[in-house]
């Protein structure tokens, strides 16, 4: 009985701290993807650990997958490097998007092996949620939110209709990375996001007509431009200035509590 008592509350011990690792994770990730905590911005694990209303247990836990996900990295040198908001360049958004429309692409191909009748119900799919991120992004005041999660939608049906379970998880660790140059450079593209659409309307002809390479092709062509697009804002005076980093900062309270 004592042993079934110990590993019961090791157990629950174990799934409460596995829960305050992956909010500490989620909302680290959200302060840095969404351009709260710039460039350079020093993060503190006791001070984020005060901030986020949990021990530093969590939060050491949680900057070692951001730093595995190259969202945060080490500055200096010494047995305990300090870690900081990593920084953003062209030459990242330059290799990242051709690797993820490499992947995605290549993943695609497998819709042409779907049924006419399958490929029919992906693309109406698509479509319909295209359609409402073009509405959204013609609205007066658009919401950037609302936008951001309808572009990634038509990208995660396109891969849950074909990538398999390595290739998704490939994509998945890239997607970070991605959330985060969409979040700091995508408002900059606009407001013609013409080219956009008109990638995304290729890649629907493209389902229907059920060809491997062209669908592959389709793919592949979106992710390519939009990098050239995103690489593109990143040299202009409101680029440059969001890839700006403050290498001697400190999170403040109000970025720490920032969503």
């Amino acid at each position: 009985m004592h042993i079934k008592y110990t590993l019961l509350v090791y157990f629950m011990a174990t799934i409460a701290l596995s829960s305050l690792v992956g909010g500490a994770y989620e909302s680290l990730k959200t302060l840095i993807v969404r351009g709260h905590l710039a460039p350079g911005t020093s993060i503190v694990e006791a001070e984020a650990a005060l901030r986020l209303g949990v021990s530093r247990t969590p939060v050491r836990e949680a900057l070692r997958q951001l730093l595995h996900e190259a969202l945060v990295v080490q500055v200096g040198g010494g047995e305990r490097p300090r870690l900081a908001v990593a920084p953003l360049s062209k030459s990242v958004v330059e290799q990242l998007y051709p690797a993820t429309g490499a992947l995605e692409g290549v993943a695609a191909r497998n819709i042409a092996m779907l049924s006419a009748r399958d490929r029919r119900s992906l693309a109406t799919g698509m479509a319909n949620v295209d359609r409402r991120f073009r509405a959204m992004h013609a609205s007066r005041k658009p919401d950037w939110d609302a936008l951001f999660d309808l572009h990634d939608s038509f990208h995660r049906q396109l891969r849950d209709a074909c990538a398999g379970t390595t290739v998704l998880s490939l994509l998945e660790a890239l997607r970070p990375q991605v959330d985060r140059y969409e979040w700091v450079f995508g408002p900059l593209t606009g407001p013609d996001l013409s080219l956009s659409f008109g990638e995304h309307d290729a890649i629907v002809r493209q389902i229907r007509a059920g060809t491997a390479n062209g669908i592959e092709r389709a793919v592949r062509a979106n992710w390519f431009n939009g990098g050239a697009r995103l690489a593109a804002v990143i040299e202009t005076p409101n680029g440059q200035e969001r890839t700006g980093s403050v290498w001697d900062r400190v999170i403040t309270p109000s970025e720490m509590s920032a969503r």
